[in-house]
């Protein structure tokens, strides 16, 4: 009977034990199976496939890493409180498991990402052995992204973090831009023996002197100046030939402006032409903390976007030739330009003041020249003014001009306005009021002196004006400028025969003299300066800016006398001259 009882318990003990290898088989199975989602990335059937191997089972060995995968899905699948769940009842119910050291990574890398970063360095702090370096670089990273501010507060918490400090000085090197912040950097490199970065954005001066922001001032110039091919006559454009010429003349006031004011300016040419996407690269690498002032871009598109960031930085941005009404209200914006709008308005002013307020207008329906005529009306009436006839010109109405002329009805006209550019209408009015009205003055554009049938010496007799925004003063005070500046062009190919300036160049040589220098001067209430600085009118151009008028107010209205063209209402009858060089610099 005993031997019977001990082969029956044999054949129990046997069952049995072949009942439990099926089970382990079955879990081996159903952990392959879970461990081969995680692999193709199939988050959720692996964490469905992990499920029943987190309860405690006989044959189930999984269970520890059923909990450590389930949580690696979660965090792949930015489930961070699924995932912090099942670590901290795998760290509770298996303390002494020997992949812990994973499960404190994991657990840091889940805090990282939920900005908790005082919780993360705390378990990054137990981890060693050979996954240490890996937690350094995690490490590394996220505190990478963090901001100056939170670094700071890290540092201070953790001041024998090495790493930390590291951070904290690249980070500091980008973006500085107070002397307490640079002092603060280097103080860091040599407490901790750091390696000090190769570009600061604060520059030091010389030893233990350092560079303020107020006193370097970067000047931001958006040009599509195409340096790479500008020699080529063939790849020179309008655009690129107006660039340079600009950019020559900020140059040669630049070195007056860090001479007189013993202060630095730096400008930073952005080649819009070889690389249209500029602002948005300059924006992605946060370039603009450096920049105090932009001069540019050219073109409306470009300016609505350096405009924004201008407005959020609250710096100037100064526009040579862009006049567009729609960015007349920024007050940061400046337009050395007037706008077509101000030259109608303008004009209507000079022409009440010095002839008188009877207009009889000819015009065209061209748009420009509309709004031209708008304005110029608008401002009229507003003055009280009268217009005795407007007439539109065109082909068929052209023989009217002297029936209008000629009617006794408008014989109190005070001046003639005209907006077209016909050059048969503008004949025509000429041929009408030197028999008629010889004593009349006309106002009118520039259109008219590139007619060659209208002679200097008529105009001048029939006391003729010109609207012209784009007028500089080209008189023998400037010969300073005109030596310096061939001597700054004479490798340039494109300039090689030149004798005298162009325009561009004084533009480019009064932003430096006028803005850059207020903004030396004046750092804190430079927009009120500029509204009431008499200095401006002085420039090359001249310019009259108000606290809420941002183009040039300034319209140059021109005329013959002894057949050479003057400014009828000149802003300042002082002479324009650079510093000419000493004997020793020359």
């Amino acid at each position: 009977m005993k031997q019977l009882f001990i082969i029956i318990l044999g054949f129990l003990i046997a069952f049995q034990g072949l009942a439990q290898s099926k089970q382990s088989k079955k879990f081996a199975e159903q952990y392959q199976k879970a461990k081969t989602f995680l692999n193709n990335k199939e988050y959720q059937e692996a964490i469905l496939s992990f499920d029943p191997l987190l309860k405690k089972a006989k044959g189930n060995i999984y269970q520890e890493y059923a909990h450590f995968y389930s949580a690696l899905c979660y965090f792949h699948l930015k489930k961070w409180k699924e995932a912090e769940r099942l670590l901290e009842k795998l760290s509770e119910q298996f303390p002494q498991w020997d992949k812990m050291q994973e499960v404190l990574y994991l657990q840091a890398n889940i805090a990282f990402e939920r900005k908790e970063d005082n919780i993360a360095l705390s378990y990054l702090e137990k981890i060693k052995g050979l996954l240490k370096t890996k937690a350094e670089n995690m490490k590394a990273y996220y505190l990478g992204k963090r901001e100056v501010s939170v670094l700071k507060n890290l540092q201070a918490v953790y001041p024998n973090d090495k790493l930390i400090a590291q951070i904290l000085v690249d980070k500091l090197a980008v973006e500085v831009d107070n002397i307490k912040d640079l002092e603060f950097l280097e103080e860091l490199v040599q407490k901790y023996d750091l390696e000090k970065p190769e570009k600061i954005r604060l520059q030091r001066v010389e030893k233990n002197v350092y560079r303020r922001k107020s006193d370097t001032l970067n000047i931001a110039l958006f040009l599509p100046v195409n340096f790479k091919d500008y020699k080529d006559p063939k790849k020179r454009t309008l655009a690129t030939n107006l660039s340079v010429d600009f950019y020559q003349g900020m140059r040669i006031a630049q070195k007056i402006i860090d001479t007189t004011l013993k202060k630095p300016t730096r400008l930073i040419v952005y080649d819009v032409y070889q690389n249209p996407d500029t602002l948005e690269l300059m924006y992605k690498n946060n370039e603009f903390v450096k920049v105090d002032m932009f001069v540019g871009p050219f073109y409306d598109e470009d300016f609505a976007k350096a405009l924004e960031i201008a407005e959020k930085k609250d710096i100037p941005i100064i526009n040579p030739f862009l006049t567009n009404p729609k960015f007349l209200k920024s007050k940061n914006a400046y337009f050395l330009q007037p706008s077509v709008e101000t030259q109608g308005k303008q004009s209507a002013r000079f022409a009440v003041q010095n002839f008188g307020k009877n207009v009889i207008i000819f015009h065209s329906e061209l748009g420009d020249e509309t709004k031209l005529l708008n304005a110029h009306k608008a401002e009229l009436e507003k003055l009280g003014g009268k217009i005795l006839h407007q007439h539109k010109i065109s082909v068929t109405t052209i023989p009217q001009i002297e029936q209008i002329l000629t009617n006794p009805e408008y014989k109190e006209v005070n001046y003639v306005f005209v907006t077209s550019s016909s050059q048969a209408a503008a004949e025509k009015i000429m041929e009408v009021m030197k028999n008629n009205l010889p004593n009349v003055p006309i106002l009118t554009t520039l259109a008219w002196r590139k007619i060659p049938e209208l002679k200097p010496a008529d105009l001048e007799k029939q006391n003729v004006h010109f609207i012209d925004p784009d007028y500089t003063r080209l008189s023998g005070d400037r010969e300073p400028f005109r030596v310096e500046y061939n001597q700054r062009v004479r490798f340039v190919e494109i300039y090689s025969n030149m004798t005298a300036p162009p325009v561009a160049s004084h533009k480019g040589y009064d932003v430096m003299v006028s803005f850059v220098k207020y903004l030396h001067l004046y750092p804190k209430d430079f927009y009120k300066k500029i509204a009431d600085s008499e200095d401006f009118k002085r420039t090359f151009r001249g310019y009259l800016f108000t606290e809420n008028e941002r183009d040039n107010q300034y319209v140059p209205i021109l005329k013959f006398a002894d057949k050479k063209l003057v400014v009828a209402n000149p802003l300042s009858t002082e002479p324009v001259e650079p510093k000419p060089k000493t004997k020793k610099e020359k």
